[in-house]
């Protein structure tokens, strides 16, 4: 998730600045199309990645699944796909869907943005097992959000029923805000905003919803550490622009106690989740119990486990690395098909879902040159229960 300032200085998401998206994708018979870890105690090596999506014609950089396996992919408004219909559900076979159908599919520049996705940059499903989508509201034409587009959208994702929209005015979102990702914990949900930096918190019980490090600079990227790919790629534009993104990747431990967050070029940062919701407490005092974790290469995607892994797609190396509580980095997954895996996702039964979003060979970020190769694809594997000796965890994801 990756934004790049405008004109007038604010960033504006990767998935509203960079080329491309989604495509086909089958998750339905996940089980049999991805290997179990076979031993207790695997090195990355021995782990083999499976393709369970293969979209010939559309990038995809967000995937989410149900229990029983229902796949549904993210697919934003990018430079050459303006007519993408946002949000696909994955038949058996591999054939995509506009879901929830209708309008919400088939928005166009001047059309109604209330009630259509214009520029999906997230989905992610929780154990309640509905459909959470984030929807920046950018009109892709525009490149700014419109008024009413931005916005949260849950799903049933049986039947495509909108069970809420949430939506909030300029106290919450500022011009130049741009929601990037979510997370829940019990009655909180959690957004990152990307465009200015931010962390916005929503009290699914009470509706009350309040903003918090409002574009401060430990939420903020700097020019200083450019974003790059693979072997030292710096991804810029044909005039040498380069992407600047702000508050992105989130993850919350399974207890509750920390909140994980980051730019895509670092440094992995922490708070204490009780400071973060203490209402007595004024910015400079939460930003002062911010807690810098390690430095990080570019990363594009995370995920944590309950047993406090955190995982982060690593796109300078081509790999999925794994932080141990002690701080111990550990390589989980190293391919050379997985350039710039995306947004990660860990099943209930513990498979790991990857993206390969081939953000760098898009022309935004490779000097006006598309050097993409189709067909892009999404990655699968089964979780081992210990890497190097080190025991890894389920998914995180409590409602």
């Amino acid at each position: 998730m990756t934004h790049i300032t405008d004109a007038c200085g604010h960033g504006l998401s990767r998935r509203a600045t960079l080329w491309g998206l989604t495509g086909g994708l089958a998750l339905a018979g996940l089980e049999s199309r991805m290997p179990r870890a076979a031993a207790a105690s695997r090195h990355a090596a021995a782990i083999q990645a499976t393709v369970i999506a293969s979209s010939p014609h559309y990038l995809c950089n967000a995937v989410a699944a149900t229990r029983d396996g229902t796949l549904f992919l993210g697919a934003p408004r990018w430079d050459l796909m303006a007519d993408t219909p946002s949000v696909f559900r994955v038949a058996s076979d591999g054939a995509l869907h506009p879901f929830p159908g209708g309008s919400w599919n088939a928005w166009k520049p001047g059309d109604d943005p209330r009630n259509a996705f214009l520029m999906v940059n997230g989905l992610h499903i929780f154990s309640d097992d509905t459909l959470w989508i984030v929807d920046q509201g950018i009109d892709p034409t525009k490149g700014a959000s419109v008024p009413g587009g931005q916005k949260l959208v849950q799903l049933d994702p049986r039947d495509g029923r909108v069970m809420q929209v949430l939506r909030w005015g300029e106290d919450i979102l500022p011009p130049g805000s741009a929601m990037n990702d979510l997370r829940i914990a019990g009655d909180l949900l959690f957004v990152t905003d990307s465009g200015l930096g931010g962390i916005i918190i929503h009290n699914m019980r009470s509706g009350e919803t309040v903003r918090r490090l409002s574009e401060h600079p430990l939420l903020r990227a700097t020019a200083a550490k450019p974003l790059r790919g693979r072997d030292g790629h710096i991804l810029q534009d044909r005039m040498g622009k380069r992407p600047l993104v702000h508050s992105d990747m989130l993850e919350i431990t399974a207890d509750r106690k920390w909140f994980y967050f980051s730019t895509p070029s670092g440094p992995l940062r922490r708070i204490p989740t009780d400071i973060l919701l203490d209402s007595s407490l004024t910015d400079d005092q939460r930003a002062g119990r911010i807690e810098t974790v390690i430095d990080i290469p570019t990363i594009m995607g995370t995920a944590i486990d309950t047993l406090g892994n955190f995982y982060f797609a690593d796109t300078e190396h081509g790999r999925i690395m794994v932080l141990t509580p002690e701080k111990k980095q550990l390589t989980l997954l190293e391919d050379d098909r997985l350039v710039d895996g995306d947004a990660l996702f860990i099943t209930t039964d513990r498979h790991m879902l990857v993206p390969v979003a081939q953000t760098e060979r898009l022309p935004a970020n490779n000097a006006g040159v598309n050097a993409v190769r189709l067909p892009f694809i999404t990655l699968g594997f089964a979780l081992p229960d210990t890497l190097e000796g080190h025991r890894l965890g389920g998914v995180v994801s409590s409602l």
